[in-house]
C-alpha cells in the first residue's frame, strides 16, 4: 500500500485535488475531516477546548462556535497552536488507525489529506507528499468568496500558517493550481502515472 500525504495553504485548492484523486478510486483519509468530528458534541476535546478558551467559544447548545473559534486562532499564534495541541493527538491516533484498516483492505493507494501535514508531523507516515500551491491573489479572491471574509482576516490566516516557501522545502511533488482545472488534473495525472511507474520499480 502506497501512502501519499496531500497538503497546501487555505485557497490553495487542496480539497478539488483530493476530490479529483477519489474521483480516480484513491482512497481519501481527510484529517480536516477527522478535526471536525473530534469537536462534535460529548467528544473529550470539548472539555479541554472550555479549559482553554471559555465559555465564550460555545454556542448555547454547548456545541463549539467553530466560526468564532476560526477568528481567535487565526488571529493568534498562540491560541492556534493550543487548539493543536488539544485536537492533533487524537486526529493522528485516529489516522493510523484508519491506515491499518486500510491496509487490512489491501488499498493500493491511499492520500492523506492533511492541511497540517508537515505542521504536525504527520508526513512520516507517507511515502512522498505533494503539495497544492497558486498565486496569493487567487487564494484571496477564492478565499473572499468561499468564507466572506475581509482581505485582513484572510491575510492574519496565511500569516498564521506554515509558509508556502518552508512547505516547498518539505514536500516531494509540487502541483500548481493557478490555472484552470484542465492545467489541474494534467499535473495530478502525470504525478499518479509517476507513482504508480514508481510501485513498479519497486
Amino acid at each position: 500500500m502506497k501512502i501519499i500525504g496531500l497538503t497546501g495553504g487555505i485557497g490553495t485548492g487542496k480539497s478539488t485535488v483530493s476530490a479529483y484523486l477519489a474521483q480516480k478510486g484513491c482512497k481519501i483519509i481527510d484529517a480536516d475531516l477527522i478535526s471536525h468530528q473530534m469537536t462534535e458534541a460529548g467528544s473529550p476535546c470539548l472539555a479541554e477546548i472550555r479549559d482553554a478558551f471559555g465559555e465564550d467559544v460555545f454556542l448555547r447548545d454547548g456545541n463549539l462556535d467553530r466560526k468564532k473559534v476560526g477568528r481567535l486562532v487565526f488571529a493568534d499564534a498562540t491560541k492556534k497552536k493550543t487548539l493543536e495541541q488539544i485536537i492533533t493527538r487524537r486526529v493522528i491516533e485516529k489516522t493510523l488507525r484508519i491506515l491499518q484498516d486500510c491496509r487490512a483492505q489491501q488499498e493500493d493507494l491511499v492520500v492523506l489529506d492533511a492541511p497540517l501535514l508537515f505542521e504536525c508531523g504527520i508526513q512520516r507516515y507517507t511515502d512522498e507528499t505533494w503539495l497544492v500551491v497558486c498565486r496569493t491573489e487567487t487564494r484571496l479572491r477564492r478565499i473572499a468568496a468561499r468564507d466572506g471574509l475581509a482581505e485582513e482576516d484572510i491575510q492574519k490566516r496565511i500569516a498564521n500558517q506554515m509558509s508556502t516557501e518552508q512547505k516547498e522545502k518539505l514536500a516531494d511533488y509540487i502541483i500548481d493550481n493557478s490555472r484552470d482545472l484542465a492545467w489541474l488534473y494534467a499535473q495530478i495525472d502525470t504525478l499518479l502515472a509517476k507513482s504508480e511507474q514508481r510501485e513498479k520499480n519497486g
